[in-house]
């Protein structure tokens, strides 16, 4: 079993990694002339609850970061 240390150096390196995802989405969704339509957040939204229910995750929490994570990147493409 990993020591605590070991635990919270992990998770750090998680968070780093998803910080830098979302960067990576909110350049990617920059170059979209326009930006994503209503319909492509919808539909992003669906993915976040799909995937939620699949690995186990309170639905409403994910549907809220897919939310954020929309608004995030919105502000970029503005």
């Amino acid at each position: 079993m990993m020591m605590t240390d070991d635990l919270l150096a992990t998770l750090e390196k998680l968070d780093q990694q998803l910080v830098r995802l979302i960067a990576d989405r909110r350049e990617m969704v920059g170059q979209i002339p326009g930006g994503l339509t209503t319909d492509q957040e919808l539909e992003i939204m669906s993915l976040w609850t799909d995937e939620a229910v699949e690995r186990e995750l309170p639905e409403d929490a994910m549907e809220k970061m897919g939310k954020m994570l929309n608004q995030i990147c919105r502000k970029r493409g503005e």
